[in-house]
């Protein structure tokens, strides 16, 4: 049982028991700049030892030490101008901030540029449980493109946004401060300014809103914008959040789908489903063997075949890369990826029956980025995927391993992946594709493409080719190999129809 006669303590720095550093009912003067303060020892010693409690005890004990060797016995007084006030050259509306402090008040600190001055002072004058409440203060203080922020720490409470830009700026920019102060035994601290930000201030007060748990209606403009925001500011949680991307149950699989850009993916959250897991098993015919392609088309329609065709193989069992999104999600699920630029072209090989997709330029070598070690753990190497070849202007030249000079010739990456289509939904020039094997056995498409059967020796063959606008599909593993799993296909095949669905300014 406490003494109910015994002091409370709150919480935090202020204690109420102030100790006996100057007599506390003795009023003391101290002059800021052009503005004079009476304060009580009281009030001094409330936040001490600090530079006011040192000076005015040495002055007392030195009156003190005259009045001893004064051989008249009489007291000595000099004129309180010159004993008594304390002329410092700082600011006196800071001080007022620093007054209230000492009398026991709350101080509302209203920007970045009030509380860098203020952090100044209080070094200055040695006020050792103002530092302490100002290192600890529950908001940071900032100007973003103009506009002075005052930013709750209490924001930033979710896994991911924590360490950010505004914790490892302030705490850095301020240390450095008082480390130079107490190093160098400066008279004052030396001039320095309120942090800026040269960032959007209109951007900022959306993060803030949003942290906040406000909802908002984003476009993809802005949601692009906001998101290299975040990644600015390092909030890494709620740069998950704002990704676009949906979450859907598929009856079919029994499993839950994660739909997101490939763009937006980040390669350590990228899964594979361990070797004894048969759960996301999904047979899909085999585009890499023979006539696979010819396959699908044979099932694909209930009209009679145009010729003989093989059936010589049946689907092939691919277990499906899964995706787990950092600090959010708490188990991983399929993966769908969507790629929407124009570097993916759909090839069909019409005398091997083979079905490739060769990516080429950033979305290849983001795809590299994401599932390259995540392959390479599953002993797939990538490498063995990746050609060399000339640029459209050079098409009839393809340069082979062998190959020595090309110094003449420009030339890009392709990254060339057997794709199966069994399960795709595919659109072709803005309409369903309905028979693939009508698309693929029209006589007027008889495209010049690579066979990519055999990548040590490049020749062209007859086929057709699809220019993909988006794409959504799954990866799949198995024994070494892999396959990209189309699910929807949006595509056209030439000029023409690119034309057509270019809007007008």
């Amino acid at each position: 049982m406490s003494n109910s006669n015994s002091p409370i303590i709150l919480e935090g720095h202020f204690d109420p028991n102030i100790p006996q550093i100057l007599p506390h009912d003795k009023m003391y003067k101290i002059q800021i700049g052009n503005k004079l303060f009476r304060i009580s020892g009281a009030s001094l010693s409330s936040d001490g030892p600090s530079y006011f409690t040192n000076y005015f005890s040495k002055l007392s004990e030195s009156k003190k030490k005259r009045l001893d060797t004064d051989s008249s016995g009489k007291p000595s007084h000099e004129p309180a101008t010159v004993n008594e006030i304390l002329f410092i050259d700082r600011s006196a509306d800071i001080f007022e901030l620093i007054y209230q402090h000492l009398q026991g008040y709350f101080i509302d600190i209203k920007d970045e540029r009030q509380y860098t001055m203020l952090f100044a002072d209080a070094l200055y004058y040695n006020l050792p449980r103002l530092r302490s409440i100002l290192k600890e203060i529950d908001y940071y203080f900032t100007n973003v493109g103009g506009t002075s922020f005052k930013i709750a720490k209490n924001l930033f409470r979710r896994k991911g946004d924590s360490p950010n830009y505004f914790e490892m700026t302030s705490n850095s920019l301020y240390l450095d401060v008082e480390q130079l102060i107490v190093s160098r035994k400066l008279l004052r601290p030396p001039p320095h300014s309120p942090p800026y930000i040269p960032r959007s201030a209109e951007y900022l007060t959306d993060i803030l809103a949003l942290l906040g748990g406000a909802s908002l209606n984003l476009d993809d403009e802005r949601r692009e914008s906001l998101l290299k925001e975040c990644r600015y500011y390092r909030l890494l949680n709620l740069e998950q959040t704002l990704i676009k991307h949906r979450i859907q149950f598929n009856p079919m699989t029994n499993h839950e789908e994660i739909y997101i850009n490939l763009k937006d993916m980040s390669k350590k959250s990228v899964k594979a489903p361990p070797m004894q897991d048969t759960s996301n098993l999904t047979d899909c015919f085999d585009g890499s063997s023979e006539s696979g392609c010819l396959q699908l088309i044979n099932n694909d329609s209930p009209e009679p075949a145009t010729k003989k065709l093989k059936t010589n193989f049946s689907p092939q069992l691919w277990r499906i890369l899964s995706y787990k999104r950092p600090f959010i999600d708490e188990y991983a699920r399929d993966l769908i990826f969507q790629i929407s630029t124009n570097e993916c072209t759909l090839l069909f090989n019409k005398e091997k029956g083979l079905i490739h997709i060769d990516i080429i330029g950033e979305t290849a070598r983001r795809f590299i980025t994401i599932f390259a070690n995540i392959l390479a753990s599953n002993e797939i190497d990538l490498e063995k995927y990746k050609v060399i070849l000339p640029t459209p202007n050079g098409i009839n030249a393809i340069i082979k391993p062998d190959d020595k000079d090309t110094s003449q010739t420009t030339t890009q990456t392709h990254l060339v992946l057997p794709t199966c289509i069994s399960k795709c939904d595919l659109q072709v020039n803005g309409s369903k594709c309905s028979s693939v094997r009508s698309l693929i056995n029209d006589c007027n498409r008889n495209d010049q493409i690579i066979d990519f059967s055999d990548m040590s020796l490049l020749k062209h063959s007859l086929g057709l080719k699809l220019h993909i606008l988006k794409i959504q599909c799954k990866l799949g593993i198995n024994c070494g190999k892999l396959m990209l799993i189309a699910q929807k296909v949006d595509s056209f095949t030439g000029v023409q129809e690119y034309s057509k669905s270019v809007e007008y300014l």
